[in-house]
Parts: structure tokens; C-alpha cells; sequence
């Protein structure tokens, strides 16, 4: 409880006015070390508070909701806000429930609500500055390769190039992307509604990012969920007066590149918070991958 008394004067005056006296303060993991986020609990309620020292995510409540009509409730409500010289605040609605595992993929509300974030804000710029561009570069290759062996990372090399080249297509400026969906970032409000939330990362891009991320681990052996979440999601499209871009076997590639992209990214960024053995079981898991990958762009 003490860490809600270091908090902005306004953001304790606003909880206690709104909630009460807390009785419980939980930090959330999965979030930066730079600020925090925290669930609050009070009498008859709960809340998240998010401090952050990149503004993306803070200007995406502040600035960017207004613009969406379609799925605004598909995204946590916003209570309260506050900027200050070091940091930014945001206090938000705790979404009770998580998406069970067993909705972890291809969900028909989940895609519904991609679909309508992407068919809303097609080839709309984003209404804020320095957000995250996502991006395959020639550092990313080299990153990824350096967690192999000398001799694993020759022959993989060749691979890991091709899918980089073929991967830029994804970064096309299509529409609003959240850019991480993972099942993780989803959770149900107790009247059903499937809410998305992490926002930091909102860019533009291939809506294949989006979809493919809301497939959990490097994706199916028979691409039946990417195949499952192709179909839905041009379904919905085929009810709309604007055609698609993509046919149905590009997006799907465009779904298997983005999922690989992912896998490349967060190796390359992160693969210092996994033990060893969990990270030599993911490298195999990439490289047999990336060898289908080829071999399916190359039918």
C-alpha cells in the first residue's frame, strides 16, 4: 500500500474520491521495468493504474479512442489521466476474467474485433507521433543468428534472409494495428464482452500482424488455426462494399511470415530473460520452422 502514497497527488486524490480507501495493491508482470502497473482493489470495485515513461500507450487512450467507434468497447475504459515532467498515468477498467485457453485460437470474437479495428482505421495514418514501428533490419537477422552455433547459424543464415526479405510486405501501412495480441492481452468483461488491452505498441501495418499473434507458440503443424482465422476474417471482409486486398492464400502467407517475425523479434529483444534450456527448445522449434516456412513461400 505504501507505493500508492509515492504516487501524483491528483492520481490518489482521484482514486480516493472515486473508490474509497484501497485494501489491496497487486504489480502486474509482464510490464517494463520502466514504470509499472498495478491492480487496486477496493470495497466493491478494481481498478488498473499505469505508469509509464514512453507516452504511446498514454496518448493512445488520450488521443487515439476518440477516432474508433467500432470497437471502443472492445478496449478498457479510461477513468482518469495525468502527465507529469517524468512520467505519464493512466487509470483504467480491470477486465476480471482472461481469455480461457481454450479460446486461445482462432476465437470468432477475437477475430470480430480485429476486423473492425482494422476495417475502421483502413489506410488512416495513427493520430500520434513516435509510436512503435515494427520492422525486420539486417541487425535483427544478425541478432537471431548469434544465438545459435557458429555452425547452425550457416545454415540458417541463407534461410533467416530470404524470410526477411519476404517479411517486409507486413510492414506496409494498411491500417491501425495493435501489434500485440497475444492471448495473454485479452480478457472478458462478466457480460461476455472480449476486451483487448496493451496498447503500447499501436502502429500501422499488415493486419496479418495482429492476426497472427493471436496464435499461441511459432503456430500449427497443419496451419488449421492460421487457416481457420484466414477464413473468418475475409468472411467478414466479403460483407463490406470495400474489397480486401489480399487474396485468401497471400494473407495466409502474409498470417505464417508475421507469425515467424514475431518469434525473430522477441528472440532478438528478449532472449535474455530465458533460461537456457527453454531458449535452445525455441531455437530448434524456429529453425525447423523457418525450413517449412521456405518450403511452403517457395510451392
Amino acid at each position: 500500500m505504501e507505493i500508492i502514497h509515492k504516487w501524483p497527488s491528483s492520481i490518489q486524490e482521484y482514486l480516493k474520491k472515486s473508490f474509497g480507501t484501497p485494501f489491496g495493491v497487486k504489480k502486474l508482470n509482464g510490464i517494463k521495468s520502466e514504470g509499472g502497473c498495478y491492480r487496486i482493489k477496493f470495497s466493491n470495485i478494481s481498478v488498473i493504474v499505469k505508469q509509464m515513461i514512453e507516452p504511446q500507450e498514454y496518448l493512445f487512450y488520450t488521443q487515439c479512442t476518440k477516432f474508433m467507434n467500432k470497437v471502443n468497447n472492445n478496449i478498457p475504459n479510461l477513468y482518469y489521466y495525468h502527465q507529469n515532467a517524468k512520467s505519464y498515468w493512466i487509470v483504467l477498467e480491470d477486465i476480471p476474467n482472461p481469455l480461457p485457453k481454450e479460446r486461445w485460437n482462432a476465437d470468432p470474437q477475437v477475430v470480430k474485433v480485429l476486423f473492425d479495428l482494422h476495417s475502421e482505421m483502413w489506410g488512416e495514418k495513427l493520430s500520434i507521433s513516435n509510436y512503435y514501428l515494427p520492422h525486420w533490419d539486417d541487425g535483427l537477422t544478425t541478432r537471431v543468428l548469434g544465438l545459435f552455433s557458429t555452425e547452425i547459424g550457416k545454415q540458417i543464415k541463407p534461410l533467416l534472409c530470404e524470410i526477411q526479405q519476404k517479411s517486409q510486405q507486413l510492414f506496409e501501412p494498411y491500417c491501425w494495428i495493435n501489434a500485440d495480441t497475444n492471448p495473454t492481452n485479452w480478457g472478458i468483461r462478466n457480460d461476455g464482452t472480449v476486451v483487448l488491452f496493451d496498447w503500447e505498441r499501436v502502429t500501422c501495418g499488415s493486419p496479418a500482424i495482429d492476426l497472427s499473434i493471436t496464435i499461441s507458440g511459432l503456430g500449427t503443424s497443419d496451419n488449421s488455426t492460421e487457416l481457420s482465422i484466414v477464413h473468418q476474417y475475409l468472411s467478414l471482409w466479403s460483407q463490406l462494399s470495400t474489397d480486401f486486398p489480399l487474396s485468401e492464400q497471400e494473407l495466409f502467407q502474409q498470417v505464417k511470415l508475421a507469425k515467424f517475425w514475431s518469434a525473430a523479434e522477441f528472440l532478438g529483444n528478449n532472449s535474455n530473460i530465458l533460461d537456457f534450456k527453454t531458449l535452445q527448445d525455441i531455437l530448434r522449434k524456429f529453425t525447423d520452422k523457418a525450413s517449412e516456412l521456405i518450403e511452403m513461400l517457395n510451392e
